[in-house]
């Protein structure tokens, strides 16, 4: 394709304009073009990835792209001049500074986080190898209860890493029961 059309592609591609969750490789490609492309082709996408990011915090469809895509926006992200692209793109975009843009795309990292009650619960059964009768399940309080935890931690404090660690000792403060023989 010439430069033209390579823009058309990147920018078709943006979930503001269609609902392209299901090109991985069209994705791939429009992050290799984010840090290697010429300046009109990193702007066309560092738009579409800015797009993405915000979308993926609201739709289950993009979240999953996004989930597809860890290891490219963490190399991405890991180019300071490529992150710094975006970043400004975002700013662009509505934000109303670039470190407003950066806790914007941090915010949206915890796409990659357990969020669901089903992953609270799949998570929780998995690292306590909970067996039988001791299974938690989406309808259980105490999964209701971390899960509402971790999404108000996420969107007060999107800068604070979670750990594994203070899931659990969360769990054990809310259902002690769970950690006794």
């Amino acid at each position: 394709m010439d430069l033209l059309d390579r823009r058309r592609f990147l920018r078709g591609l943006c979930p503001c304009r269609t609902n392209s969750s299901d090109d991985i490789e069209g994705w791939k490609e429009l992050f290799n073009r984010a840090r290697y492309g010429s300046y009109s082709e990193r702007r066309a996408a560092a738009h579409s990835i800015g797009t993405l990011l915000g979308k993926a915090q609201q739709a289950a469809q993009y979240r999953e792209l996004l989930l597809q895509l860890k290891n490219e926006l963490d190399a991405l992200m890991d180019d300071r001049k490529s992150a710094s692209d975006v970043l400004g793109v975002m700013k662009k975009h509505g934000h109303a500074h670039k470190g407003a843009a950066r806790k914007n795309y941090r915010r949206a990292y915890s796409v990659f986080a357990i969020q669901t009650p089903t992953e609270v619960a799949n998570w929780l059964n998995e690292r306590l190898a909970l067996k039988a009768r001791k299974r938690v399940t989406t309808d259980s309080k105490i999964v209701r209860n971390l899960a509402r935890w971790l999404e108000h931690r996420t969107t007060f404090q999107p800068t604070r890493k979670t750990s594994e660690d203070e899931i659990i000792e969360r769990a054990r403060q809310l259902q002690p029961s769970l950690f006794s023989a």
